[in-house]
């Protein structure tokens, strides 16, 4: 396999969930910074122009939950094995991508803007926060249940939402009234697995 790969957090999700499964993959940087993203090369791969992308011989996959998706079928782990345990992980994968992601890179424009040079507004800041607080309740009840997103064990859906939540506090969105959430991304942040995915400096 081959992972198309810039540290920022939707291409991190995926090479935790590698580490996590033990696969071997060749990466492949795709420098945003300097426009890789946007070399004809890198659109045939992906026309949207967006990190990550996963090759795995003919399957050329882009959209990082598909991805998640992909390789707890492939592998059977650490992903849920009935058709009911499949669906409440995409659920969960679902609302990530529809009520938070969207909000937290908003939330995370100022960190953005020191990466690129970009200048940002400070109402689409507070707008992420706002929008953001209003979603994170729902994934504070969730966590007040089950230690993990799916339950008691550990899945690739935290894959996926570790890396949101990181990225978020390091942008200065503080998780005091969620203590829940405060304390999953402090147990995410002790795997060795986070541990060993690249990460742009600061935002370990």
């Amino acid at each position: 396999m081959k992972l198309y790969y810039f540290p920022t957090p939707n291409p991190q999700k995926v090479k935790f969930a590698l580490l996590e499964l033990g696969l071997d993959c060749e990466m492949i940087t795709v420098d945003l910074t300097k426009g890789a993203h946007r070399e004809p090369a890198f659109l045939a791969l992906n026309p949207f122009g967006r990190v990550p992308v996963l090759v795995d011989g003919d399957l050329v996959l882009w959209e990082t939950h598909a991805m998640l998706a992909y390789l707890g079928e492939q592998t059977g782990r650490l992903w849920p094995t009935t058709a009911a345990g499949r669906a409440d992980a995409l659920r969960w994968l679902f609302f990530l991508s529809q009520h938070m992601m969207p909000a937290a890179g908003e939330v995370a424009l100022p960190l953005r803007s020191k990466l690129s040079g970009v200048a940002y507004d400070e109402a689409d800041v507070a707008r992420g926060r706002k929008t953001l607080t209003a979603a994170l309740p729902v994934v504070e009840g969730q966590l007040a249940r089950h230690r993990w997103m799916l339950g008691d064990a550990f899945s690739l859906v935290d894959c996926a939402y570790g890396p949101v939540f990181n990225v978020a506090e390091k942008a200065g969105f503080g998780f005091a009234d969620y203590p829940k959430i405060g304390a999953y991304l402090a147990t995410i942040r002790q795997r060795p697995a986070w541990q060993a995915t690249p990460v742009l400096p600061g935002l370990r």
